[in-house]
């Protein structure tokens, strides 16, 4: 509960920043002008709200990085910005806007009341995606140490044989074909310098797992490239997947195992050591 109301107080403080800074949505290009942060309230604020991804593909010139920055977005980038926001925003939260008014004090609370929640509800649900993911990884890593195995600390992949048969690293990284490397959240050595890469996906709803699923397949597919069939591929799912998902992964050739059976991932590893 503490999580919540602290969440909200502070999605209440960047909606209040953010009508601020763009003179309550007359000048949201002075606002990104100001802070390109503030992105991430007025997205909150068009009908439907966009996520990342979807207003980078209704706002080709938008970067995601300047949300996470303080300083202001360029002139031109904030000009699209502006235009695309104008056009999509939802007219029954700012009707003071078609009134060619000031917003009453009515209207500002009920901006605060509806985007501080609808933030602190995706803050909190990322949170807590988080902490399962870190959860499963560790269930993960103290399963092989009461196997015996041993944990390497992390280091760039870069050739076959850099993982040991019965040694794994946490969060370490592939190298690729292309000029970035691909990290992985389990890496484990198996026999014949063949190596398992493990990612851990929670998600939140099917909506979600589509997003979780396509970055599995994504990394697969950079490390097949690199590495052919030396690097096994494999996805521990916890949450609510669409079955279409999990097909998915099958069809790409990626190993699917599920958070609430470990001991199915166990019997399979052992499978895989001579």
């Amino acid at each position: 509960m503490a999580d919540w109301h602290y969440a909200v107080q502070q999605a209440r403080k960047l909606v209040a920043d953010a009508l601020r800074a763009s003179k309550y949505l007359t000048d949201i290009k002075g606002g990104l002008r100001l802070s390109g942060a503030h992105n991430l309230v007025y997205r909150q604020l068009l009908a439907p709200p966009l996520s990342q991804d979807q207003f980078a593909l209704v706002c080709p010139t938008w970067k995601k990085s300047s949300e996470t920055k303080p300083k202001g977005v360029s002139e031109p980038i904030a000009s699209s910005m502006e235009t695309v926001i104008t056009k999509r925003l939802d007219q029954g939260l700012v009707k003071w806007l078609a009134g060619a008014r000031p917003p009453s004090r009515r209207d500002v609370i009920t901006v605060l009341r509806v985007i501080s929640t609808l933030m602190a509800q995706q803050k909190i649900s990322t949170a807590r995606r988080s902490r399962l993911a870190a959860e499963q990884e560790h269930a993960v890593a103290d399963l092989l140490l009461a196997d015996g195995w041993t944990r390497d600390p992390s280091r760039l992949i870069d050739t076959r044989a850099a993982v040991p048969p019965r040694h794994f690293m946490h969060k370490t990284r592939f190298a690729t074909n292309t000029a970035t490397s691909q990290e992985v959240d389990i890496a484990c050595g198996l026999s014949d310098t063949y190596v398992l890469a493990m990612e851990c996906k929670v998600t939140n709803d099917e909506t979600n797992s589509v997003k979780r699923i396509n970055d599995v397949i994504k990394k697969a597919g950079a490390w097949a490239s690199h590495w052919g069939s030396f690097v096994k591929s494999a996805a521990l799912l916890q949450g609510v997947i669409h079955p279409r998902d999990v097909q998915r992964l099958s069809d790409a050739g990626i190993h699917v195992f599920w958070s609430h059976d470990l001991p199915e991932f166990h019997k399979w590893l052992s499978t895989q050591l001579k």
